[in-house]
């Protein structure tokens, strides 16, 4: 027969285990705690003092041009800036956000994140634009350009050209209000130098040839295909892609359910009636002139 544990070494090993059982999942915290391997502080900015005149004295180091342009210096990154003097945002300088009451220059590989509005906008090389791009006047966009969103009188792309010729022959000027709207089964082509009045609602795919004119607004269920010198006068909805081949002229506004591309010498809108362009991505080729606003939800480029 056992002899019964003496009631005091009982209680010592109860409470050793009890202590192990609160004090083991605590030991990487105590460890981690009394070690020396913390990151070191990061740097602070000296200029940043926490008051609000933290940008104003970052943008005092800037320094201005022999034009008496303020010049962002390379690199510049996480700033935003409200100013009323041109500015220029230098070869792979990014800022937060910049509002400027005269011309705002982008350099190649400048970044603008969220929001740029300014008299007018000038791209000088492959930039982002912000996400939200407006300008008082015009914004001029170089090969290679993206953007999401802009606004502006007259959207440019390189190179620009004092008047673009279009074959709308006594057509009258003005978005026409049409009432009759003619509905194709199937896909649907226009001949070259047909001059259709009236707007149509096309099932299939949309071709419209070469010199071809439609005096309506268009609303097309497939793919559409503006030739050459083909033009729209009223406005084009596209399910799928809207291609246009070069030298068109669409009145009213455009739209793509995906990818819509402008090809060379193209106009939309014109300056008495501001349009607008949007798809899910958009292409632009040279010599693009838009009067009013664009929006690619994914993406918009200038392409060579």
């Amino acid at each position: 027969m056992t002899a019964p544990v003496h009631p005091l070494l009982f209680g010592s090993m109860w409470l050793t285990v009890t202590a192990l059982v609160f004090l083991l999942p605590l030991l990487p915290a105590l460890r981690e705690l009394y070690s020396r391997s913390d990151a070191d502080a990061l740097a602070i900015d000296p200029l940043d003092n926490g008051r609000t005149d933290y940008t104003a004295q970052r943008m005092a180091q800037w320094q201005h041009d022999d034009q008496g342009r303020l010049m962002v210096p390379r690199g510049q990154s996480r700033l935003m800036a409200r100013t009323e003097v041109p500015v220029v945002i230098g070869f792979r300088s990014q800022l937060r956000s910049l509002v400027s009451s005269d011309v705002v220059e982008l350099q190649a590989n400048s970044v603008v994140q969220r929001v740029l509005h300014a008299k007018s906008i000038h791209c000088l090389g492959p930039a982002q634009l912000a996400r939200l791009t407006s300008a008082e006047r015009h914004i001029v966009l170089s090969p290679g350009a993206r953007f999401l969103r802009l606004s502006a009188a007259c959207i440019f792309t390189w190179p620009l050209k004092r008047s673009l010729q279009f074959p709308l022959p006594e057509l009258g000027t003005g978005m026409p209000l049409t009432t009759l709207q003619r509905r194709h089964e199937g896909d649907l082509r226009i001949p070259a130098g047909t001059i259709v009045r009236g707007g149509l609602v096309v099932t299939g795919n949309l071709l419209m040839e070469e010199m071809s004119v439609v005096v309506g607004h268009i609303k097309v269920h497939g793919n559409a295909v503006l030739a050459q010198s083909a033009c729209v006068q009223g406005a084009v909805f596209v399910q799928g892609d809207l291609q246009t081949k070069g030298n068109n002229y669409v009145e009213g506004p455009l739209c793509a359910g995906k990818r819509l591309q402008l090809g060379p010498d193209s106009q939309v809108g014109d300056k008495d009636c501001p349009s607008s362009v949007s798809a899910w991505t958009i292409a632009l080729h040279a010599s693009v002139r838009v009067y009013g606003s664009m929006a690619a939800v994914r993406s918009g480029q200038v392409v060579l």
